[in-house]
This record gives C-alpha cells, sequence and structure tokens, in this order.
C-alpha cells in the first residue's frame, strides 16, 4: 500500500517531534538524577554535622555533669571544714571569755592608760 507524500511527511514530522520529546524527557531525567544526587548529599552531609553537633553537646553535657559533681563534693567538704573551724573558734572562744572578765577589773585602774584631759 502506497503512501502519499503528504502523509509521509506528516508522519516523519510526527516522528520527529516524538524523537524530541524523548531527548527532553531523557534530559529531564538526568537532571531530576542530578538534583537528587546533590540533595542526598547535601542531607547526609547535614546529617552527619547534626550527629556530630548532637555527639559534642552530649559529651559537654557529661563534662558539666562531671565538673558538677566535683563541685558538689569540694563544696560539701569545705562547708565540713569551716563547720569544725567555727566550734573550734567557739571552742577557744568559750575558754577566754571567763579570763577577759577578769581582766576587764584591772583594766579601768591602768598606771600607763591615757587620760582624757578635761579643759576647764
Amino acid at each position: 500500500m502506497p503512501v502519499s507524500r503528504r502523509k509521509y511527511e506528516q508522519l516523519l514530522a510526527d516522528y520527529e517531534r516524538m524523537r524530541e520529546q524523548r531527548d527532553e524527557a531523557e534530559r529531564k531525567v538526568r537532571a531530576m538524577q542530578t538534583a537528587t544526587r546533590t540533595a542526598a548529599g547535601q542531607f547526609t552531609a547535614a546529617d552527619d554535622t547534626l550527629n556530630r553537633v548532637r555527639l559534642a553537646r552530649l559529651a559537654d553535657a557529661i563534662r558539666f555533669a562531671r565538673r558538677v559533681e566535683r563541685l558538689v563534693r569540694i563544696v560539701a567538704r569545705l562547708r565540713t571544714e569551716v563547720a569544725a573551724a567555727e566550734r573550734r573558734a567557739d571552742r577557744l572562744q568559750a575558754a577566754y571569755d571567763p579570763t577577759l572578765d577578769l581582766g576587764a577589773h584591772w583594766q579601768t585602774r591602768r598606771s600607763d592608760k591615757p587620760r582624757t584631759e578635761v579643759a576647764s
């Protein structure tokens, strides 16, 4: 069955248009694949960065917790030492208080005590 020239040229034009659509679709697929690979790489890099930041924060929290524990122990020890020093000071003060009362009478009659001169 013979095909007319006009029908042949119409079929040829349809064929060329379909080839161009196919080539355009293939270009779009390659561009999308490239964009997908790029995005996947960026997401992977961002996820890795996020994991590193989370791990660093966790390590900081652990270090800070250890420092706080150490400082709590130091403060408890210092409070114990201060309380012991206060008890010692109170005992010494209590031991000296009666002798100070005994010396108060002597203090009023000291011969080297400076006298205030009364102006007439």
